[in-house]
């Protein structure tokens, strides 16, 4: 639901596989360490006939996005990052647990979450650090950050310091979520990146 006002925009230009970060489907049964939730996304473009994809992930599904353009650099012909980060803040990893532990289990259903798998997720997000691997990164990159965004910026300025010749843009009046709050800004970033 997060993204349909981007795919909708985006689905008459191009082929468009929106997948869920592996190992947060709500009928998978353990999140995934980064490096298999990569495999895995690499196993599901192969199935799908994807021998190369632009690849955009948003939050963790960004860092997924950049072990996967890593350790299958000839799977990603362009990726775009969006509210990525190289080691998430354990400060704000211990808030959104908060908050997921406070929200009802029904609510978040409502949206196609489990409150288990997102938990379970958050911790395992505490272990992350994708600085050795940044460098390995050879697509060109994208770095998307909401212009409000004040903690996104540091993230989105470490993930473009360690990507070779990564471009970083910030979304005017948008905070973390940039595909729900400036969706149609977003679709002209994607597009003018790329087409």
């Amino acid at each position: 639901m997060a993204w349909e006002d981007v795919v909708v925009a985006l689905y008459g230009s191009r082929r468009l596989l929106t997948p869920w970060v592996p190992g947060l489907k709500p009928t998978d049964k353990h999140s995934l360490p980064l490096d298999q939730a990569a495999a895995a996304l690499d196993t599901q473009l192969m199935l799908e006939g994807m021998e190369q994809a632009d690849v955009c992930g948003l939050g963790l599904g960004a860092m997924v996005a950049a072990q996967l353009a890593a350790d299958h650099p000839g799977r990603v012909r362009r990726l775009v990052l969006v509210g990525g980060q190289v080691r998430p803040s354990r400060a704000a990893l211990r808030m959104q647990s908060g908050l997921v532990r406070l929200a009802p289990a029904a609510r978040l259903a409502d949206a196609g979450l489990s409150k288990n798998r997102l938990l379970e997720a958050l911790a395992v997000a505490r272990d992350l650090d994708l600085t050795e691997v940044l460098p390995r990164i050879d697509a060109p990159t994208l770095v998307v950050v909401g212009s409000t965004d004040r903690a996104g910026q540091l993230g989105a300025r470490a993930l473009v310091d360690g990507i070779a010749g990564a471009r970083l843009r910030a979304v005017p009046g948008s905070g973390p979520a940039v595909n729900v709050d400036a969706p149609a800004e977003l679709v002209t970033v994607l597009r003018e990146f790329l087409d």
